[in-house]
């Protein structure tokens, strides 16, 4: 199935970790949240860089995922 990498992007932005969750890594995307979580309660500009790493990693993880499997050659 197709993710789309804005909306994966996006989703970060709006909450932490659900751009993940939304790809199908749950695990992923909830222990983001988690940390999330932690720095916005110790100071909230210290999960900013939490924040940008998420959507980094969820845009080029679906990017990722909607290339299709290549074969080696000895397959």
């Amino acid at each position: 199935m197709r993710k789309d990498p804005i909306l994966a992007c996006l989703l970060n932005l709006l909450l932490v970790g659900t751009g993940h969750i939304y790809l199908g890594q749950i695990w992923k995307g909830v222990i983001i949240f988690a940390i999330g979580i932690v720095l916005w309660m110790f100071s909230g500009i210290a999960a900013v860089p939490l924040v940008i790493w998420a959507m980094f990693d969820a845009y080029s993880t679906a990017k990722r995922m909607e290339q299709p499997e290549k074969k080696t050659p000895a397959e």
